[in-house]
């Protein structure tokens, strides 16, 4: 870990990333910049890249950059980056069946259960709430 990399001191950290996709359907009424999110796990050997997509988990290993540097890149290339907590476990309520969507997917890997967020732009405020996360 890079010194000044953690938004909190000790423990695990994770950067969520928000981007607006073309969408058709019904995520065309998503908020545009929100119509998509994956997140990355800071771990020894890197990053862990979690990405949902609708054809497959994408899981790549993304060398150990520092956060800031990671999160300068996305947000150069139009993406909005929240680094905040990683996970410390499960959460304690059980999550209950739900449909299998970017948000749910980084979600359960951040270890949140926020059972009233459904889409990206949720998420993007319910993280900021908690006064974990910066941008």
């Amino acid at each position: 870990m890079q010194n000044g990399d953690h938004p909190a001191v000790g423990g695990a950290i994770a950067i969520v990333i928000f981007e607006h996709r073309d969408a058709r359907g019904f995520l065309r009424l998503l908020r545009p910049g929100f119509r998509h999110c994956f997140c990355l796990l800071r771990h020894e050997a890197g990053w862990l890249l979690c990405d949902p997509l609708k054809g497959g988990l994408r899981l790549d290993l993304v060398p150990a950059y520092g956060m800031r540097a990671l999160m300068d890149h996305y947000r150069g290339i139009g993406r909005i980056a929240l680094a905040g907590p990683g996970p410390s476990g499960f959460p304690a309520a059980p999550l209950g069946v739900r449909p299998l969507t970017c948000v749910e997917v980084v979600k359960r890997t951040l270890g949140l259960a926020a059972p009233a967020v459904f889409t990206p732009f949720q998420l993007d405020a319910y993280l900021k709430s908690t006064g974990k996360w910066i941008l």
